[in-house]
């Protein structure tokens, strides 16, 4: 099977997944986990005491001799960005894992755009991480959908970790109104509380952080030539070396927790996923931890 086949398959086999997650168990806490995005004009109705002031219409009111004010409605269609990082990490998959990160990033991304076409809001796609980043306007339906799975798995990843502060000025750039805006990534490039604090403050930020827990604890299994996946180096370590192994560790817990703390200083919501884990209910509960903020 050549890599066109393969893709079109694994894109067939998200799309089937997603759309059945989105339209059985999501769509409730998907609908209930969007802010409102402000007032559109409904139509005009005749002044009530205790009406704001602010909201008479004079030229009706002069048309109909008496004080008629403007009605608005609630907006609700938003916007959904998915920013994926394509870089050399992204494409590690341990062994015993289907898929690597930023296949596990798909099916992700594809639920969350099925979830958006279902209910008629519009989802767009930043891939960065590599040479050029890869940018789809946000737009409606379903084709879009399968667009954005198809872009994400044909990715290249060869690229080094982009400055975030570059992916926030591009998205910042690109996406003028408020949106949600979903960073998956597996934030191995050094922190960037400033970065994140630009992006979440115009637009509602969710980072989702994917791990292979392979990454998190090496093996003991002796002598092995690592090889990094953004700048290509090998490197020949002995794992039977237990000060190593444990300093590996406390380095990689050292880094995730620079991560979270920034994540909880902005006050962002945030999801922790590893690869091979069910990511529906980390999902549901996140929209429906939203849910209860707005409806207070």
């Amino acid at each position: 099977m050549d890599k066109a086949q393969d893709i079109l398959k694994k894109v067939r086999r998200i799309e089937l997944r997603a759309r059945k997650l989105a339209t059985e168990t999501f769509a409730g806490e998907y609908r209930s986990g969007f802010r409102g995005q402000g007032l559109d004009f409904d139509d005009f109705r005749e002044y009530l005491a205790g009406d704001d002031p602010r909201f008479i219409d004079w030229k009706v009111t002069a048309r109909m001799n008496t004080p008629f004010v403007r009605k608005f409605r609630e907006s609700r269609e938003q916007a959904l960005i998915l920013v994926v990082d394509a870089s050399g990490s992204m494409r590690y998959a341990s062994q015993g894992h289907d898929d690597s990160k930023l296949e596990y990033a798909a099916h992700i991304a594809a639920v969350l755009a099925y979830s958006a076409a279902k209910n008629g809001d519009k989802c767009g796609l930043l891939i960065y991480g590599q040479q050029t980043h890869f940018y789809l306007p946000p737009a409606k339906g379903m084709k879009q959908t399968l667009r954005i799975i198809r872009e994400i798995l044909s990715t290249r990843t060869d690229e080094q970790d982009d400055s975030l502060n570059d992916v926030a000025d591009e998205i910042l750039s690109t996406q003028r109104k408020s949106a949600m805006v979903f960073l998956i990534s597996d934030f191995w490039a050094p922190t960037d509380r400033k970065a994140l604090g630009k992006l979440s403050f115009k637009h509602e930020l969710i980072p989702i952080r994917i791990v292979d827990d392979r990454e998190l604890r090496l093996p003991d299994t002796g002598r092995v030539i690592f090889r990094d996946p953004e700048n290509g180096d090998f490197m020949n370590v002995n794992l039977e070396n237990s000060g190593l192994r444990e300093t590996h560790a406390q380095l990689t817990a050292q880094h995730r927790e620079e991560w979270s703390r920034d994540f909880k200083k902005l006050g962002l919501d945030y999801l922790d996923l590893q690869t091979g884990d069910d990511y529906m209910a980390p999902l549901r509960a996140l929209f429906s931890r939203r849910s209860r903020q707005f409806s207070h």
